[in-house]
């Protein structure tokens, strides 16, 4: 990727890897659910198309303001990135990111898709519109106008990288990823074709209230992304839809869960589970933050259901700024 388009998508790599890199310890991803009155999760699902096989969501403002957050902050390096994105743009990740939504939306089984079209995210927040787009413009980019919205565009000289594009969607509302991405974004919103009518995906969402971060999708399309053991690769033929949910505050507490087509392959897979908490108990050993965490781990779910939950609690984390404020005075 050219050194222009870097500039051009600071923005969101930027949201991505400082915001939720650095705030929370979740991927991909990573979250309180707000209820609406006729559906749950947040308003931006309007915006995620219909297809989508995995969507996320951040609740970056209450991460950041999470004790867990406060205990780490201090302990950060100096990030030259960091400063020379605040400066570029006037966004403040910390202060300025409310929430972040990220869609995934994968090809048909055997047809190559552009990267274009793969991927979107939605973050709320503060921006200064007008700053970002003459950034845009003086690194190459390109503004015009979709159906109303107003869309920043770059394409890099490499044609692996397609065209990338930042939305305005609403007043504090961005949509980033490739130009086909945002543009069904807004396709979606506009015709009221979303993921909001996918019943499956929906009930999975209305489960996870009280999570400041979670992740739903379909297990396929998270599993061709991912590099898993070869015991949880046998079991993936069986496996139809996932949900991760997490909540920050003092440490961090979540649940894991898997929807096996039938209760056969169901016990099968909490059977591999079992083995795996097994070992990382023996793995564990005598050290106590370690042997707290693997601890909380605990496998529960019947019928086609398998969920694992797990509680790492505050002490883990003293352990950790013990072991950094070590290092520190080391050097």
């Amino acid at each position: 990727m050219s050194k222009k388009t870097r500039y051009f998508v600071l923005v969101s790599g930027a949201i991505l890897t400082v915001g939720l890199g650095t705030g929370l310890v979740a991927s991909y991803l990573g979250l309180p659910v707000s209820l609406l009155s006729s559906a749950a999760g947040p308003d931006e699902l309007q915006y995620i198309p219909q297809d989508a096989a995995v969507v996320a969501y951040a609740n970056v403002r209450d991460v950041m303001n999470s004790e867990f957050r406060q205990r780490f902050r201090q302990m950060e390096p100096p990030s030259k990135e960091r400063d020379e994105f605040e400066q570029k743009t006037g966004l403040d990740i910390e202060r300025d990111i409310d929430s972040v939504v990220a869609a995934f939306m994968p090809a048909a089984e055997g047809v190559t898709d552009s990267p274009e079209r793969a991927a979107v995210v939605l973050a709320r927040g503060r921006f200064e519109a007008a700053r970002l787009e003459a950034l845009a413009l003086e690194h190459g980019g390109a503004v015009e106008d979709y159906k109303g919205k107003r869309l920043l565009t770059h394409l890099d000289k490499d044609p692996a990288d397609g065209t990338m594009a930042v939305g305005f969607v609403e007043a504090d509302l961005v949509a980033l990823g490739g130009i086909e991405a945002v543009k069904r974004a807004i396709d979606a919103g506009a015709d009221n074709r979303n993921v909001m009518s996918n019943n499956e995906l929906m009930r999975l969402v209305a489960e996870l209230d009280n999570s400041n971060a979670w992740a739903v999708g379909r297990f396929d399309a998270l599993a061709r992304q991912a590099r898993l053991p070869s015991e949880v690769q046998s079991q993936l033929p069986t496996v139809s839809w996932f949900s991760a949910s997490g909540h920050v505050n003092g440490g961090v507490s979540g649940i894991l869960k898997a929807e096996a087509r039938d209760e056969a392959s169901a016990q099968n897979l909490r059977d591999v589970v079992r083995g795996f908490l097994a070992m990382a108990k023996l793995q564990a050993g005598s050290r106590p933050g370690m042997q707290q965490m693997v601890d909380s781990l605990q496998l529960s779910g019947d019928g086609k259901t398998v969920a694992l939950s797990f509680s790492i609690p505050s002490e883990f984390f003293d352990a950790l700024e013990s072991m950094a404020r070590q290092k520190q005075g080391q050097q």
